[in-house]
């Protein structure tokens, strides 16, 4: 159970890095506000626009008119009032979101790419480029993150896919999940992320109402507007382009400031786009179960306080995340989990290579794709040695064995 020392700044930057999620305090700062000292991080749109842009700018008259309209209708400080709200939500931006932003900018880029990279980075290779920064400028790339994470809970019907196709298996390993591990999860919500709530209007002005903090006919014209600028380009999918919903995060208010946040029940988050982007790799079903276990796994991180450790910076956030891998891939592959066969295991060990990263002096360093693997396949064959056959580690002491085999999981490869 979390303690009162999770309100510590410390501990809850340690918190958000656990679930990928320092990524927000960097947006804030190098979208919204001038670099204090050092070098700045480079802007998500700096490739797009071809220099760090004037967002607002469309190649399309017609579009660029939208714009105009846009940038007229947003109130005075909305950048201060947005990147609040998002460094509030430090959950929000994760390692999903960090491929979806590394797609918009291939400045970010680092080691090789990986096929789900190339696979998001071609879905929007043909939009136009003014559009594109604008939205990440706004930050509409977030809001059906933001829609699901303050509005949806499980007393609301939830399917998963963008037509439901990867519900039954979602909720059937979330039930799984909650029996297997030894921490309290039945107040965890398992709620879905939809782009299709970028075309419900209702949804729209709730939630430009909130982020901008504006009348209900402010809320609703700019709603229009982003609703026009998302018609503008027909590979934007009016919202249904997998860009929208290429995350997935586990959340929990307790300890956060933030009386709106702090209020929210702990959820875990799944959206449409990253399933989509495992499907298409040929990663489907095992990906999606995959990634499910891995946001339950911080969550055991969250209620065993597992985030403290000497290590800091990069070294940190690596620690948490591939101890998150190693919980899913133990779940996945063990007998009273999901004892998976070997081949499925591969896909699952494929998963979490494909989101690896060799930002090695970034604080939201997230280990190699080699490291990540590694680490998975160590869990699988700590699930499938253990004896009795069948035992199943309690959470704290998994947890012990991973930090005692770390520093051989992230070993140089030569």
């Amino acid at each position: 159970m979390l303690t009162d020392r999770h309100s510590s700044p410390r501990h809850r930057w340690l918190r958000a890095i656990a679930s990928g999620t320092l990524a927000a305090a960097l947006m804030a700062a190098t979208l919204f506000a001038p670099p204090s000292s050092g070098q700045a991080e480079p802007s998500p749109w700096r490739a797009v626009a071809g220099t760090d842009p004037a967002p607002f700018t469309a190649a399309d008259a017609n579009t660029q008119d939208t714009l105009n309209e846009l940038k007229a209708t947003l109130p005075a400080g909305w950048q201060s009032r947005l990147a609040e709200v998002k460094a509030a939500a430090p959950s929000v931006p994760s390692e999903w979101t960090e491929i979806r932003d590394e797609a918009i900018d291939p400045s970010d880029y680092v080691c090789t790419s990986t096929a789900l990279r190339d696979w998001l980075a071609d879905r929007i290779a043909d939009v136009d480029p003014g559009v594109l920064a604008t939205l990440s400028e706004l930050g509409v790339l977030d809001y059906p993150a933001f829609d699901a994470l303050l509005f949806e809970t499980s007393a609301t019907p939830q399917f998963f896919g963008r037509d439901g196709e990867f519900s039954k298996v979602i909720k059937e390993n979330m039930l799984d999940l909650r029996r297997f591990w030894d921490i309290r999860s039945h107040d965890i919500q398992l709620v879905a992320m939809h782009g299709a709530m970028l075309q419900d209007r209702d949804r729209l002005i709730r939630l430009v109402a909130f982020l901008f903090e504006v009348d209900e006919a402010t809320a609703a014209q700019l709603a229009d507007q982003i609703t026009e600028l998302l018609a503008s380009d027909p590979d934007l999918e009016k919202g249904l382009n997998p860009l929208f919903t290429f995350n997935a995060f586990a959340f929990t208010g307790e300890g956060d400031p933030d009386p709106v946040f702090s209020s929210l029940p702990d959820k875990i988050i799944m959206g449409d786009g990253i399933m989509e982007g495992m499907r298409a790799l040929g990663l489907r079903p095992v990906a999606p179960q995959a990634i499910l276990a891995h946001e339950f796994g911080h969550h055991i991180q969250f209620e065993g306080d597992l985030f403290d450790s000497p290590l800091t910076g990069p070294e940190a956030t690596r620690r948490t995340e591939l101890m998150a891998d190693a919980f899913s891939t133990y779940f996945l592959a063990h007998p009273r989990g999901q004892a998976m066969n070997r081949n499925r295991l591969l896909a699952a060990t494929q998963t979490f290579f494909e989101v690896g990263d060799c930002a090695f002096t970034s604080n939201n360093h997230h280990g190699t794709p080699l490291q990540r693997q590694r680490s998975a396949a160590w869990a699988a064959d700590v699930a499938n040695t253990v004896r009795p056959r069948g035992l199943v580690l309690p959470s704290l002491e998994f947890a012990e064995r991973f930090d005692a085999k770390l520093p051989e999981l992230v070993a140089p490869d030569v």
